[in-house]
């Protein structure tokens, strides 16, 4: 699942570099979004959202 994220996170990232960093801003904060709608229910499902944030982060900056 971890894997699924990142590949759809950096998909965005062929069209050329400013739409990359349009997308860049908006990816991590809706996994992250969705990471802490997501804790009370599941929070192994939240901390892969949080990871993958974060290394979505990693590759983009």
């Amino acid at each position: 699942m971890l894997i699924r994220l990142i590949q759809r996170a950096l998909a965005p990232a062929a069209n050329g570099p400013l739409q990359s960093t349009k997308v860049a801003n908006g990816v991590p904060s809706q996994l992250m979004e969705t990471a802490e709608a997501s804790v009370g229910t599941d929070p192994r499902r939240a901390a892969e959202l949080r990871s993958a944030a974060m290394a979505y982060l990693g590759v983009v900056r």
